[in-house]
């Protein structure tokens, strides 16, 4: 009885098993067959194709956009990869009793890292993340990205230490374009924005400098850790060209320290300077600076070719030319300018100055309207298209051909077109009726200075690939010749004399000679003339010329737009307002010339004849100075301290420097530098003017110091 129950519990097992059995059989076969009707059914294609763009996904790589860089090789702009620094919070790998037992010195390593929110923030956000994983599973950590010496440090931070898939972080790359030297030459540089817009040597060489990107096959393996896959359609990126540029950092620096300086004393709205190379006409400043507040000037258009202005008395150089050259006036040639106002044609022509009878070379140093009104309307009233012709012919009436975008086309009127009426050939003759831009009027005194040559400005000139030079862009000639030698050399003196005797006299300087010419036009308010509402008047105040004036090496333009209204004081002319930043340029430009330089060999020849000039200061400097000029040295204190000196024309004596704690010490005869040294040192403070050694000082030697005490101290050579 026992045997058979067993046998039946036996045989209800087994049919159970089999029945199982079954049971999975079907299951799998079930599992199979749809499979197989997933895969090769009526819409197995588009499975499939859902299935690899699920598992792979070909990523861009994008390539390293090349540098620009300044003439002498220095940086101007940059790529530099930064990190955005993400995490995701549904990681395969990343477990809770991980996550919970790290967040706190988590949060407390990104709130001492970014420095942006507290600890307790962060572990907020950290933990709320993750609970919200399933509807926002990667966050990003901070808005700021870091560089990849940084994420070095934060993928050792607790949880991201685990990496991607166990930890969660995400690094994406994200190349951000760097200006090492801020915001200099910032609207030249320009850029491309996300929009397209591009603008200055960026958007101009856009092509050349992103390069070509490239791609990969990357593959998903955990949640959203990819490796890349190899393929046959895998694209390497490459890399943008280099742009070498004809900016000279220093003299950019310049530029826009003498231009950001003079439009804040002249309360000038906006301003631009040009300095251009005579031979090249390689670029070597360009600045464009816009009033946005008090004391606050940006770089948001390029005046230098984007403006074009009515240029005023700059223009009359393109008069005097055609005068000369086709006119065949004299310099001597007399003209009558009736004190300051005129009648020429249906123009009544004023001068900010009363003159009589002038020569034409006296007309154009002392930049008379009136005159050179007259001049060209005795000669070409009768034919005022071969005036205009002339000045065509000197290529003002066309675009210079820029390299980047921007540039603005001259306006130039001719006889029988609209606007053209009985004022226009007076008008155009001092600079009025015509429109140029501060760039195109450059070109043109650097042609004179170019022995007639006018050349295509150029900011860009070679392409480099891993340090090679795959392109150049060489001097392009825009005009041969715009008149004939012997006006060039007529035009070339009377340029020196407006500096010397003329209206840029602020430009003279005992170390160079400078040729140029100022100019100050009135700017056209549209229908209302060139006065508006308030009875007030715009003013382009330009200074143009080249320099050294016998061998012209550089030209430069300075221009600043400026308002005169009621009430108003401050300059508008073209020498007062825009002389002190060409002054600056041509100063620094002409101090760092070494070859312009005279030789120490022609001003010493090794012995020093008449009174030596040799300052105080600490014993060794005056011992080594005065070694260097074979002078011995008498008196007691020869090689320590510090010491005054007396000048002998055959020694230098020195005299040891009495200084007592808590008294105002001697610094007469010593240079700034010692002198503040010593001064600041007793605890008083200085205030000086004047150059070379110190002469006097306010507080006499040996007076006690008393607290907030100021010593002046004056300085002469």
């Amino acid at each position: 009885m026992a045997e058979e129950k067993k046998t039946g519990i036996k045989r209800d097992i087994l049919l159970r098993v089999r029945v199982l059995y079954l049971f999975f059989v079907l299951v799998g076969i079930a599992i199979f067959a749809r499979i197989l009707w997933i895969q090769y059914g009526p819409q197995g294609n588009e499975w499939r194709k859902k299935a690899r763009r699920i598992t792979y996904e070909r990523v861009t790589i994008e390539a390293d956009r090349g540098d620009i860089l300044a003439h002498d090789g220095r940086t101007l702009a940059i790529s530099i990869p930064t990190f955005e620094i993400r995490m995701d919070f549904a990681a395969a790998g990343l477990a809770d009793s991980v996550f919970n037992r790290d967040v706190d010195s988590l949060a407390y390593c990104l709130a001492t890292f970014f420095k942006d929110k507290s600890v307790a923030a962060y572990r907020n956000k950290l933990v709320s993340a993750r609970r919200n994983r399933k509807s926002n599973r990667y966050v990003r950590i901070s808005p700021r990205r870091v560089n990849y010496i940084e994420l070095k440090q934060i993928t050792r931070f607790p949880i991201f230490r685990l990496g991607q898939n166990k930890g969660g972080l995400i690094v994406e790359q994200v190349n951000l374009r760097l200006r090492p030297h801020g915001s200099l030459a910032a609207r030249t540089i320009g850029r491309v924005n996300q929009t397209g817009t591009k603008i200055g040597i960026e958007g101009a060489f856009d092509h050349d400098l992103k390069g070509i990107d490239g791609n990969t096959l990357m593959q998903r393996v955990s949640g959203s850790f990819k490796v890349p896959v190899p393929d046959v359609e895998n694209v390497e990126p490459v890399n943008g060209i280099d742009v070498v540029s004809t900016l000279d950092v220093d003299i950019q620096d310049v530029a826009e320290t003498a231009l950001k300086r003079q439009l804040d004393l002249g309360h000038a709205q906006w301003g631009t300077v040009v300095l251009m190379e005579v031979a090249t006409g390689e670029i070597r400043a360009m600045a464009n600076l816009t009033r946005k507040g008090e004391g606050r000037f940006v770089e948001d258009f390029n005046y230098a070719i984007g403006m074009n202005l009515e240029p005023g008395s700059t223009f009359k150089l393109a008069s005097l030319i055609t005068l000369l050259d086709d006119a065949k006036m004299s310099l001597d040639d007399k003209i009558d300018t009736e004190g300051g106002t005129a009648r020429v044609g249906k123009a009544k022509i004023v001068d900010s100055h009363k003159d009589g009878v002038l020569t034409l070379r006296q007309v154009f140093e002392h930049s008379s309207n009136v005159g050179f009104a007259k001049a060209v309307w005795e000669h070409y009233q009768n034919d005022p298209g071969r005036f205009v012709d002339f000045i065509c012919g000197m290529g003002l009436d066309k675009p210079l051909g820029l390299q980047i975008a921007g540039e603005a086309t001259p306006v130039v009127k001719h006889p029988g077109e609209q606007y053209w009426d009985g004022t226009t050939l007076a008008m155009m003759a001092y600079g009025y009726a015509l429109r140029l831009t501060p760039m195109h009027t450059l070109a043109l005194y650097n042609a004179v200075a170019n022995d007639g040559r006018m050349v295509r400005p150029l900011l860009v000139k070679e392409l480099r690939e891993y340090g090679q030079t795959v392109r150049t862009f060489p001097t392009e000639t825009l005009v041969p010749k715009i008149c004939s030698s012997e006006t060039l050399e007529k035009v070339r003196g009377c340029l020196e004399g407006v500096v010397n005797e003329g209206t840029a006299r602020v430009l003279k300087s005992p170390y160079y000679t400078v040729a140029g010419k100022t100019g100050t036009a009135q700017i056209a308010q549209g229908r209302r003339g060139y006065t508006d509402a308030r009875g007030g008047r715009h003013y382009l105040a330009t200074l143009v010329g080249y320099f050294p004036a016998d061998k012209p090496k550089y030209s430069c333009i300075v221009a600043i737009k400026t308002y005169y209204g009621p009430g108003s004081y401050h300059t508008y002319y073209g020498a007062s307002l825009s002389g002190p930043v060409f002054r600056a340029i041509a100063d620094r430009v002409v101090a760092a010339q070494v070859e312009w330089q005279e030789p120490i060999s022609k001003r010493y020849d090794g012995k020093w004849e008449g009174p030596v000039a040799l300052k105080g200061g600490p014993a060794a400097q005056v011992r080594r100075v005065s070694s260097k000029l074979s002078l011995p040295i008498e008196g007691e204190s020869r090689g320590k301290g510090w010491v005054q000196t007396k000048m002998d024309s055959t020694f230098v004596e020195v005299l040891p420097l009495e200084q007592e704690a808590g008294k105002v010490p001697d610094v007469r005869g010593m240079g700034l530098k010692d002198a503040i040294y010593l001064l600041e040192r007793a605890g008083v403070r200085v205030a000086f003017r004047g150059g070379g050694r110190v002469v006097s000082q306010s507080v006499p030697p040996g007076t006690e110091v008393q607290r907030g005490m100021v010593v002046n101290i004056v300085l002469e050579i």
